[in-house]
C-alpha cells in the first residue's frame, strides 16, 4: 500500500452519486494539551436528503462539554459551508482554511452525561467564539487505491472563547475530508485515532468492520516523513458494564515494516447515542492521551457501535476490539 498525494481539485464539492446517504464531509481535530481542551468540529453536506449539518464540540478541562450542533436545509452539493453561524472557510486549496463561530451552546457539566436527554434538556446555554485557522504543514494525502478521503496534519492559530475566557490557540492539529456513499452503509463497528505527538509527529487511523469484512486504513507522519499503515492491531479495554472506552493498545505495521506499538489511555469521554435511518448506533467520542515510545500526545479517539434489538452491539468489543 502506498500514499497517494491528493490534488488541488479535489478540495472542491464533487458531484453527488445517487445513494440517499451520500455525503461531502468536512473534519478539523485539534487539543491544546497545556488548558486540557480539545475542540472536534465536522460539517457535511447531505444534498439528496436535502440538508447540510454541523457539530461544534469542546471538552474543557474540568471534564465538562460544549456543543453546538444545527442543521439546515441544502438540497445541491456547495462550497459555501454555513451552518448557523458555524463556518468553514477554504482560503486556499490544501493548504489554509478558516473555522468560525459566535454563538450559543449547550453545556454540560460532565461529558459523560452525554448520553442522557434529560442532561442535554437541563444544560445551560454558553457563549462559544472561534476564529481558527488552519494551515498545512504537509502535503494531504489518502491510501493508494482508495477514493473518497484524505486527511492533512497543519497548525492551528487563533483563539477560542469561552463565556468570557479566551484560550490563545498556537498548536498542531489535523483534518479529514470525505464524500461518497459510505454513510449508506453504517459500518457494524468503527475505530478513529487521531493525534499529534510533541515532536510533531501524527498518527491517524481508520479501524472499520462491515458486514464481517475488515478494513484498516491510516498513516504516520514521522520526522517530516509520511507513511502509509498496512497492519493495525487493537486490544480495547472497556469501562465496566459500559460500551465506553477506557484505555486501548495499537500495534501498528507501516509499509517499511516498522512495528510500532502506542498505548492510549482515555481521559474525557461523551457518549452519543444516535440514530441512522431505523440503524441505532452508539458514537463514543474521547479525549485520550497517547503514548509513544518517548513520545506522548493528547489526540481524540473515536468508537462506533451499531447496535441489535437488544441495544447491544452487534459486534463483540472483546473479539473485534
Amino acid at each position: 500500500m502506498s500514499l497517494r498525494t491528493v490534488e488541488p481539485e479535489e478540495e472542491q464539492p464533487h458531484p453527488p452519486g445517487e445513494a440517499l446517504g451520500w455525503s461531502e464531509a468536512y473534519s478539523f481535530f485539534i487539543t491544546l494539551p497545556e488548558e486540557r481542551l480539545a475542540l472536534l468540529t465536522r460539517m457535511g453536506v447531505r444534498p439528496n436528503e436535502g440538508i447540510m449539518d454541523v457539530g461544534l464540540d469542546v471538552f474543557v478541562a474540568d471534564g465538562g462539554l460544549l456543543s453546538a450542533r444545527h442543521v439546515r436545509p441544502q438540497s445541491e452539493n456547495t462550497p459555501d459551508l454555513e451552518v448557523e453561524g458555524v463556518r468553514f472557510e477554504l482560503v486556499e486549496p490544501l493548504d489554509r482554511w478558516r473555522l468560525s463561530y459566535d454563538g450559543p451552546a449547550h453545556s454540560l457539566r460532565s461529558s459523560r452525561e452525554a448520553d442522557r436527554h434529560e442532561a442535554w434538556h437541563k444544560s445551560r446555554l454558553e457563549r462559544l467564539s472561534v476564529e481558527l485557522t488552519f494551515t498545512a504543514e504537509c502535503p494531504a494525502v489518502a491510501p493508494g487505491g482508495t477514493d473518497g478521503r484524505f486527511g492533512q496534519a497543519g497548525r492551528f492559530s487563533g483563539e477560542i472563547w469561552i463565556s468570557g475566557d479566551r484560550y490563545p490557540v498556537d498548536a498542531a492539529g489535523l483534518r479529514e475530508k470525505s464524500w461518497g456513499s459510505e454513510g449508506a452503509i453504517l459500518p457494524q463497528l468503527r475505530r478513529r485515532f487521531w493525534c499529534r505527538f510533541d515532536d510533531g509527529s501524527a498518527l491517524v487511523v481508520d479501524r472499520r468492520v462491515e458486514e464481517g469484512r475488515e478494513i484498516h486504513l491510516g498513516w504516520m507522519l514521522r520526522e517530516g516523513v509520511l507513511s502509509p499503515l498496512v497492519e493495525v492491531k487493537l486490544c480495547t479495554e472497556t469501562e465496566e458494564d459500559a460500551l465506553w472506552q477506557r484505555s486501548a493498545e495499537l500495534l501498528i505495521t507501516d509499509q517499511e515494516g516498522r512495528r510500532e506499538e502506542i498505548s492510549v489511555r482515555v481521559e474525557q469521554i461523551a457518549p452519543l447515542p444516535t440514530v441512522r435511518g431505523a440503524v441505532r448506533l452508539v458514537v463514543c467520542s474521547s479525549v485520550a492521551r497517547f503514548s509513544w515510545g518517548s513520545r506522548s500526545g493528547l489526540g481524540v479517539v473515536e468508537y462506533l457501535h451499531r447496535l441489535g434489538e437488544d441495544g447491544q452491539p452487534e459486534l463483540p468489543i472483546e473479539q473485534w476490539g
